[in-house]
């Protein structure tokens, strides 16, 4: 009883599993919780925000504790004005300080405020990469979940004219018997078959190589297989008026104008650094010194210290010039990069746009195309059967009416493909 109910329980939980379906909002979920690249990226934009700090750019003071202890042996060899000497081995002393000294930056030719306001860019950089990257993986996982849906479509289309093949060659040998077909065309349908077979073995090779995609983005097993919820297209089309306004957004344009704003911060930092460094310290000091012999057997002092100095550079050997002059020449390249990156945005946008309103299209055309080639396929194997056509005429019907189908399945595809281009070139893809 403990077996059967065993092997019941395991039919159960396999058959539980075998009915798992994940849709397209669970599978993009599961890929911004587990993704790894995903996960790095909001590493990196924790780490740029810790480091948009007022202390990194040195805007605030700095303030220490030190000490120190330095005990010692000497020989003493000493002999004063009044004719007293003093000579004593191993002579044990002790010196003992300790202080707290702060130090505060009044001046350095604004250099920390440029410090602050790159910091500031880098932060906007590590949460623009980190956008761009969910992004990044919400759009694979639209493209793979749609591959599989695109792919499982066809497969049902190879599997219905595998059927159709094997019922054709029924009917060619039950005529070859009847005396009404001869050898040519059963070896025609024979071949027919196994081509249909080869097809049907390669799309669900295609099938499963399309899970793996998907799974390696969700980071789960690689030969994770499960049932698929099938999905349309925006139940509005995509208006081009809408998306033109929003192109702003693109990730790549913003990360390009940050990586200006931080050329243009360095270049200011790096100006700076000729520029005279006024600083502020305070400390309050002890020292205590100790010996067992010598002029000054105690002596021990303690008080507070204020001070204020300046550095002027006179000269650096035009390291400072030299410096400046390679952060004009960034700050004009990353002009260029900001012009560039808009130039190819555009162009992708542009294209994809295209791509998506043609085959919105075509997708119109195609749904009554299927209608036709179907009812054509079908009224041509009805004619076979009462041997009014040949067997390459009705071959001739099933390859127009599987192209029509791939045809139509493929513009879904690229409708869809180009809709998720379309919202992350838009920096939609987020919401």
């Amino acid at each position: 009883m403990k077996i059967k109910l065993l092997i019941l329980l395991w039919l159960n939980g396999a058959i539980m599993m075998a009915q798992t379906s994940i849709g397209l909002s669970s599978a993009i979920q599961t890929a911004l919780a587990n993704n790894l690249q995903l996960q790095i990226a909001r590493n990196d934009a924790q780490i740029a925000h810790n480091n948009n700090h007022a202390g990194n750019a040195g805007m605030l003071p700095n303030v220490s504790l030190n000490a120190s202890d330095n005990p010692s042996l000497t020989n003493i060899n000493q002999k004063y004005v009044n004719g007293t000497s003093i000579e004593r081995k191993n002579v044990f002393s002790n010196t003992l300080s300790a202080n707290v000294l702060g130090t505060y930056v009044l001046y350095d030719g604004m250099k920390m405020y440029a410090t602050k306001h790159k910091l500031e860019a880098l932060d906007r950089v590590g949460n623009t990469q980190l956008q761009g990257q969910i992004q990044n993986t919400i759009s694979r996982v639209v493209i793979s979940y749609s591959n599989i849906i695109r792919q499982q479509q066809y497969l049902e289309v190879v599997k219905q004219l595998n059927e159709l093949s094997e019922q054709r060659l029924e009917i060619v040998k039950a005529r070859q018997i009847a005396g009404v077909a001869n050898n040519t065309d059963v070896y025609l349908a024979q071949l027919d078959l196994e081509t249909r077979k080869q097809s049907l073995l390669s799309q669900k090779a295609i099938v499963k190589n399309a899970y793996t995609d998907l799974n390696l983005i969700l980071n789960i097993k690689a030969d994770s297989v499960y049932q698929i919820e099938p999905f349309a297209l925006r139940s509005s089309p995509l208006q081009k008026g809408e998306l033109d306004s929003m192109l702003i957004r693109n990730p790549d344009l913003m990360l390009a104008h940050h990586q200006l704003d931080i050329a243009e911060q360095t270049q200011k930092e790096i100006s700076a650094a000729q520029s005279p460094l006024l600083r502020l310290t305070g400390a309050y000091n002890y020292n205590l010194t100790q010996s067992q012999a010598g002029f000054a057997l105690l002596n021990q002092s303690n008080g507070p210290q204020a001070g204020i100095s300046l550095s002027v550079p006179l000269f650096t050997g035009n390291v400072n010039s030299r410096n400046y002059a390679n952060a004009k020449l960034n700050v004009q390249s990353s002009k260029w990069r900001e012009a560039l990156t808009l130039q190819t945005v555009q162009a992708s946008y542009q294209q994809t746009w295209e791509n998506y309103s043609t085959a919105l299209v075509q997708m119109q055309s195609d749904e009554l195309a299927i209608g036709t080639a179907k009812q054509y396929m079908e009224l041509m194997q009805l004619r076979f059967k009462n041997g009014q056509n040949t067997i390459i005429e009705l071959k001739e019907a099933q390859r127009s009416y599987e192209e029509t189908y791939y045809r139509y399945i493929s513009n879904q595809y690229i409708a869809k493909l180009a809709e998720t281009q379309l919202l992350g070139l838009t920096g939609q893809l987020v919401n």
